[in-house]
């Protein structure tokens, strides 16, 4: 059962027993000095709405199910075929008790009762933003595996406290990372710009092995790489400037800063040089030039709940209707029209 936590002396009793109250967790409670959590182990904190600072804390085990039903009840059509290799097969033997999508789960719960960030996503952000495995219809991999280790480090020596320090940080922005980031964790040369490349390389192992991708498989690498350190994350873009194929298209991100400032929007850093979150006018296409009065320039964020009936319109797969998006075009018109 999921209950509110009043203190380690007490926390397993009431837990267990649904106690209508909760514990305040500061920023003095949820550091890398002493690592305490809001919730004891074995518990998954989830923040209560209006709330601030206050957690209900889930049985690990009740969490993983209740993940796992998410995944498997949104799944992208081209994905049901694929059970057992996202999710594996209770009792198989040589590997085959694990899968893509079920390690993630682990993974991603992992994180959120080890880190202050992570913790403060909402449950259905962290559903749609920071559990699943992919992004798009890039290939299905195991890149999670890959990005926390590498990447936890390079926090914990910067000292992050806040999502805007960790993305700065995973992004290549933080100067607390001695240079280290994404970009140049996991390869000999910094993983660099280069257009023209999805289909064919827009997955983040992809992207890692041959050491560049487009603005598509440069943002897919960092939502997932952030998605593993517990920030939550989604691929944004327009299938077409001014809704003309012919102009070209382009994809970036979004990042979920917290319940006060929602949602802003970057680039990788090897797309979009000296970009920051908190000014949009900043990114080379926040202008009236790509976004005039009236606007035409559609764009639409990536989901995994599919739920609304939005889908997200991939340049590359046109007719494909699997992934599920948020109509972000009047925001982006509103901002960028600004600029």
């Amino acid at each position: 059962k999921m209950g509110p936590y009043l203190g380690p002396a007490v926390a397993l009793c009431l837990v267990s027993a649904g106690a209508a109250a909760a514990v305040t967790v500061t920023d003095a409670t949820l550091s890398w000095g002493n690592h305490s959590k809001p919730c004891p182990d074995g518990f998954v904190p989830w923040p209560i709405p209006g709330q601030a600072n206050f957690f209900n804390c889930q049985a690990y085990g009740d969490a993983v199910t209740h993940a796992t039903e998410f995944l498997q009840t949104n799944l992208p059509d081209f994905d049901r075929d694929n059970l057992v290799t996202l999710f594996g097969e209770p009792g198989g033997v040589d590997g085959l008790n694990l899968g893509i999508a079920s390690l993630a789960v682990n993974m991603s719960l992992d994180v959120r009762m080890s880190y202050p960030w992570a913790a403060a996503v909402p449950n259905e952000i962290f559903n749609d933003f920071v559990l699943p495995y992919a992004s798009l219809n890039e290939p299905r991999t195991n890149a999670r595996s890959l990005f926390q280790p590498a990447l936890l480090p390079i926090l914990k020596q910067a000292k992050v406290r806040t999502i805007d320090e960790v993305v700065a940080s995973v992004n290549g922005y933080n100067k607390d990372t001695n240079g280290s980031s994404l970009w140049t964790a996991l390869t000999k040369e910094k993983i660099v710009f280069k257009s023209g490349q999805t289909p064919l390389i827009f997955d983040p192992m992809s992207t890692i092995a041959f050491g560049y991708a487009s603005c598509t498989g440069i943002s897919v690498t960092l939502v997932d790489a952030l998605r593993a350190v517990g920030v939550a994350a989604r691929v944004v873009g327009t299938p077409a400037w001014h809704n003309v194929t012919e102009n070209g298209n382009h994809n970036w991100i979004e990042v979920w800063r917290g319940e006060s400032k929602g949602w802003a929007f970057i680039e990788g850093k090897p797309a979009g040089q000296g970009e920051t979150l908190d000014d949009p006018c900043n990114k080379w296409f926040c202008n009236k030039a790509h976004f005039p009065v009236p606007n035409n320039t559609p764009v639409f964020a990536a989901r995994f709940d599919r739920s609304s009936g939005v889908i997200y319109p991939m340049a590359w797969d046109p007719k494909n209707k699997a992934i599920p998006g948020v109509d972000r075009t009047s925001y982006y018109a509103d901002t960028c029209s600004k600029c």
